[in-house]
């Protein structure tokens, strides 16, 4: 039994060393057989495009991708990686959402400053605009005009005679003449009152229906009246004005000044002439009003057109008729491909301190593969970060424009010497 185990043992062995062997030997043959497939087609088709191999990035462990290394500058001279930007770019939304009704550019094309590049429906804006517009015009018609110039008239009236009365406070009530005339007349009254109450004296012990006695008394009455009227007017003619008729009369003569003013500011305003920034009234408040009216709802009529700011080249179109335009969706964007720039994407920290604004550089454009003259036109003062490193955009200048450039091709440029 021993014997037939051992065996059994050995056999079991002996098909593990087989089996190894064999799966030894496939590898060698799968390993192989692409590598002569290889040489053969290598061999056969020398004068083929050889198909280019994908490069992979390998991601370490702290998901960092490995930067590539930033260009090294030497001697006196910063050299950096840069992109080609245009001088004046355009990203256009509008303001408020709605249909699109046109869309009048497409990618390509060639736009002047001004040119209405989409439409929304205006429809309602057309309406708003009608209505102000009709809600002005009666403000200012011909009527109101003449309305306007009769209240000015009326109130110029009221401040002179407001400017007599207060002038008057600061004069003499009558002359001496007058004065001595009002005293003979109250001497004239004392005496026929001294009359008419001896006359009464006589007839007073008679009854009270007696004629003679009411005669009497409505005598005495009279001249009793008539004492105290002409005294009162002679206090008048002598006396000045209270503190409160001094008030007054100011108060009267503010309100009309303050009156005619508005008057004629409204006035002004009605015939289009200028008025002053802190002009009031409540009627030149109103057309004011109107006028406001009528300038929002244009603006809301130009918000609905999406019009280009410069001239340029139209390089997106995101937007189609018939599509709602939500607010602050970039719908269309325009570049002034006439002048371009050239912006620093890698400038260290330690290489900014070298780099003064005009000074000059040299910019090589990669797919141009020429190089050009420029100058340094800006040097951000806000940093980025690539990599870990704290770097700096510089905008420069080229002396020339290059032909053939586009946005976004790469570029090198060495600044200094």
């Amino acid at each position: 039994m021993k014997n037939i185990s051992f065996h059994r043992a050995e056999r079991r062995s002996e098909r593990s060393v087989n089996e190894a062997e064999d799966r030894s030997q496939s590898a060698i043959y799968a390993i192989t057989i692409p590598i002569i497939l290889a040489l053969i087609l290598s061999a056969c088709g020398s004068n083929a495009t050889p198909t280019p191999i994908p490069t992979i990035v390998v991601e370490s462990g702290n998901s960092n991708p490995v930067q590539p290394a930033a260009p090294v500058s030497s001697g006196g001279s910063v050299v950096a990686s840069a992109v080609v930007i245009p001088a004046q770019e355009a990203y256009l939304a509008f303001v408020t959402g709605g249909n699109v009704a046109k869309v009048n550019a497409r990618v390509g094309d060639r736009v002047t400053a001004g040119y209405i590049l989409v439409e929304l429906d205006d429809a309602l804006a057309q309406l708003e605009v009608e209505r102000a517009k009709r809600a002005l015009r009666e403000l200012t018609s011909p009527a109101m005009i003449a309305t306007a110039e009769e209240a000015l008239a009326s109130a110029q009236n009221d401040l002179e005679d407001a400017q007599k009365k207060v002038v008057a406070l600061s004069l003499p009530r009558a002359s001496d003449a007058l004065i001595d005339n009002a005293e003979a007349e109250i001497t004239l009254a004392e005496q026929q009152l001294a009359i008419a109450s001896d006359t009464y004296r006589q007839f007073a012990r008679l009854s009270d229906g007696d004629p003679r006695k009411a005669k009497a008394l409505v005598a005495m009455t009279n001249a009793q009246l008539n004492l105290n009227t002409l005294r009162a007017k002679y206090n008048w003619l002598t006396g000045k004005p209270s503190e409160t008729d001094i008030a007054i009369t100011q108060a009267k003569l503010s309100a009309a000044q303050a009156a005619a003013q508005e008057a004629e500011w409204y006035l002004d305003a009605l015939k289009g002439e200028r008025v002053p920034p802190d002009a009031s009234g409540m009627k030149l408040a109103q057309l004011q009003q109107a006028r406001d009216d009528l300038t929002a709802a244009q603006e809301r009529l130009e918000q609905t057109r999406l019009i280009s700011p410069i001239s340029g080249v139209v390089a997106q179109v995101n937007v189609i008729a018939g599509e709602y335009a939500t607010p602050g969706r970039i719908l269309v964007v325009v570049l002034d491909t006439n002048q371009w720039l050239v912006k620093t994407t890698d400038l260290s920290e330690r290489d900014v301190t070298k780099v003064k604004t005009g000074a000059p550089a040299s910019i090589l454009i990669k797919a141009l593969n020429r190089e050009f003259d420029g100058e340094v036109f800006n040097i951000s003062p806000l940093a980025n970060t690539l990599g870990g490193d704290v770097v700096y955009e510089v905008t420069l200048t080229f002396s020339e424009q290059p032909a053939g450039a586009l946005a976004g091709m790469s570029a090198e440029v060495t600044i200094g010497e």
